[in-house]
């Protein structure tokens, strides 16, 4: 998959094909239906579909203190995409300028002067260029006026409701990672550094690795079951989201994992922790002797749930 960065000389390989533009915060569902259906119908024509993407996401450049926290890494989005079969994805250098382009000069820039495209494909409720004032209708005339086609997907519901990235936010804020896991299609991933701790799972005989991840959207504090993905292997893991309250209040938030199969150390390295299932909420314990019972059972349960 080609990854531009302007639209100056756009290889005539992904020109006169099907274009869909979008965010793509997360990747879910609903979005996968859009990008699905883009690459079948470019399939269907003999040529590429094409991404146009944010990242981060738009308000992180509009308005930064309401920027919401990733979903995703960019290069995991850029996956996705590849092995969804889009031939080419659009990272704009100029985001604030693309932000504030009125929405049919952005439409007659991209999917015309740049692309030639034969198909525009979005999703339902599409809304884009300065200030989101493009809409389906919008969109659908100035197609018209171009001689190209647009496909306006429904969106996908799970569990009776719309899927949508921020459903998924709220889910995974409340630590109902499994409900979210559905409207991904698979389960929820944080993705950072592993970075130095106070050893106290150490102590223990549960050594873990503190992931720090400041951009990233946090589950609700508790204990999970789920996968650390490292070295290119995975391992089951027991993930604690919290203060540490057996050992006072005045810790900070962090996310560990203690790795069950895993002996070694991983500072400074990237780890991807697969939220699968929240086992309980945080407690605080009369002692470490007591916290350590726990974390046994902790880790039994976390095999329960991944076999």
């Amino acid at each position: 998959m080609e990854l531009l960065r302007d639209l100056d000389n756009v290889p005539d390989a992904l020109k006169g094909g099907v274009l869909t533009v979008g965010v793509f915060d997360g990747v879910h569902l609903g979005h996968q239906e859009v990008l699905g259906r883009a690459v079948e119908r470019a399939r269907g024509l003999g040529s590429a579909a094409v991404a146009f993407t944010f990242h981060p996401h738009p308000l992180a450049v509009l308005r930064p203190a309401e920027a919401p926290p990733l979903i995703q890494t960019f290069g995991q989005k850029l996956e996705m995409l590849r092995a969804m079969g889009v031939a080419a994805a659009v990272w704009p250098r100029d985001v604030p300028g693309v932000l504030a382009t009125p929405p049919a000069d952005f439409i007659r820039e991209v999917a015309g002067r740049a692309f030639k495209v034969r198909a525009m494909v979005e999703g339902e409720g599409f809304r884009f260029g300065a200030g989101g004032a493009g809409d389906e209708a919008l969109l659908a005339r100035v197609a018209g006026e171009m001689g190209f086609d647009v496909e306006f997907v429904p969106h996908v519901q799970v569990d009776g409701e719309r899927v949508s990235s921020t459903r998924i936010r709220d889910l995974v804020g409340d630590g109902r990672v499994d409900e979210a896991a559905r409207c991904l299609g698979r389960p929820y991933s944080y993705t950072g550094t592993v970075v130095e701790g106070h050893h106290r799972g150490s102590r223990l005989g549960y050594p873990t690795v503190n992931v720090s991840a400041p951009r990233f959207l946090r589950p609700a504090e508790g204990v999970y079951a789920g996968w650390a993905a490292v070295r290119g292997r995975r391992y089951p893991a027991a993930v604690s989201v919290g203060r540490a309250p057996t050992f006072g209040d005045g810790d900070p938030v962090t996310v560990e994992a203690y790795l069950l199969d895993f002996d070694g150390e991983l500072y400074g390295e990237q780890v991807t922790l697969e939220f699968v299932e929240r086992l309980r909420p945080q407690e605080t314990f009369a002692d470490a002797e007591a916290l350590k019972a726990r974390m046994a059972d902790d880790c039994r349960r976390v095999r329960e749930v991944l076999a």
